[in-house]
Formats: structure tokens, sequence, C-alpha cells
């Protein structure tokens, strides 16, 4: 077999080519694994607020466990469909973590006080008014 200009150009062609497609698959599975990186990490805080049923939803994704994750997701429609005092339960743990977070700056701190203030003016029954033609009589 001869090399003639034509097949060293038909090669060259298909090295780049095959060299394209690989560089374009390989940024494609970093940008998969950056992906499941992100989401036990969103795994990891969600558990540190006190939430039990979502990490294990990105948990599940993270390591390609799509039925599992499918399962899960129909779980948490359920139980909150079904309005289960687990999710309360749940809601309220999480409740609580956030507010102690909250009460370890001075930000959070004011910011429960201003929120406490909001819920007071709320709160506070308002004194009827009398119109004014019965006032002025």
């Amino acid at each position: 077999m001869t090399l003639t200009l034509s097949n060293l150009i038909i090669i060259a062609l298909c090295g780049l080519v095959a060299w394209l497609a690989a560089k374009w698959l390989f940024k494609k599975d970093t940008e998969i694994e950056n992906r499941r990186k992100s989401a036990v990490e969103l795994a990891a805080s969600l558990k540190a607020m006190g939430f039990v049923r979502l990490p294990v939803l990105f948990t599940n994704y993270a390591v390609g466990d799509y039925s599992g994750m499918a399962q899960q997701i129909c779980e948490v429609a359920k139980s909150l469909a079904g309005g289960e005092r687990s999710v309360l339960a749940e809601c309220a743990d999480v409740f609580k973590t956030l507010l102690d977070v909250n009460l370890r700056t001075p930000e959070g701190r004011e910011l429960i006080r201003s929120r406490l203030a909001e819920a007071d003016k709320l709160a506070a029954p308002v004194a009827p008014t009398a119109p004014a033609a019965v006032a002025a009589v």
C-alpha cells in the first residue's frame, strides 16, 4: 500500500476527530462528576440542618441509584401529601437547628428580633375607631 497525500490527510483528520471526541467526552464526564459532587455536598448540608429524607434523595443521585432516587421522591411526595407527623417533626427539627444558627450571630439575632416585632404588630388587636360623625358629637 502506498501512502499518498490524500491518505495522510484522511489519517490525520481521523486522528483529529478522535481527539476532539475524546476531549468532548471527558468534558461531559467532568460535568457529571461535578454535579454529583455538588449533590453530595448538598446532602451533607441538608443533613446538618436536620433534614432526613432529602439527603437520601441527593445521595442516591450522586451514586447513580436512579431507581432509589425515584422511590425516595415517591416517599417524600406521599408524606407531604398525607401531612405525616414525621414531616412536621422534621420541619420542627430544621427550624430549631436554623434558629440555633441564627442565635449565634448578631445579624441572626437582629433578624429574629425584627421578625418578632413584625409578628407582635400582626398579633396586636386593633382598637376600633369611632366614625368621624360620631366623634364630632
